[in-house]
């Protein structure tokens, strides 16, 4: 039996999360109701059922974490550095992490991150999170200056987007 977890916050909107166990986690605002949440919830079911079905047909084996931690460094670091002589990107360091729900990050001191699962996905895509990451070295944000950046690097990554939010929970 799947379990629902509430989790109240100095929030303004409701979030939904479904777990690797197919536990349903809802954030939301201290003041809200649980009718309210109950609504949100039932409103909400067939995209749940959905995602229990993804991490159910999920393609990461969970004894092969330290190869699949070898081989992101082995594709996403030359990779980076390509990239970044490439469009004159310059960072600090680059680390492979076990992050489940962010692809990548970029920290204020040029530091770039990557979880491990991207290398299960394909090639496109990791070098569409690559380029993301990269060009937030120039923008922290994600105005249009920051997209058009991305855009200009690679025209098609909202393909690569979709690609990451229909698939995400067959690799996490």
């Amino acid at each position: 039996m799947n379990e629902i977890k509430i989790i109240r916050q100095n929030r303004k909107t409701l979030s939904l999360k479904v777990d690797k166990e197919g536990n349903i986690i809802v954030k939301a605002p201290r003041y809200v109701f649980k009718k309210t949440i109950d609504n949100f919830i039932e409103k909400n079911t067939s995209w749940i059922e959905k995602q229990r079905e993804k991490k159910q047909n999920s393609i990461l084996d969970p004894s092969k974490i330290s190869e699949y931690k070898k081989e992101a460094k082995q594709i996403i670091i030359p990779r980076v550095q390509e990239f970044a002589q490439k469009y004159g990107f310059t960072y600090n360091s680059i680390k492979i992490t076990s992050a489940m729900t962010r692809w990548g990050s970029c920290t204020s001191k040029k530091n770039l991150n990557f979880t491990y699962r991207l290398a299960l996905a394909p090639e496109r895509v990791r070098d569409y999170v690559i380029v993301h990451e990269l060009c937030h070295l120039r923008q922290m944000n994600h105005s249009k200056k920051f997209w058009s950046e991305v855009a200009s690097i690679m025209p098609d990554y909202k393909d690569q987007e979709k690609w990451l939010k229909e698939n995400w929970a067959t690799i996490s």
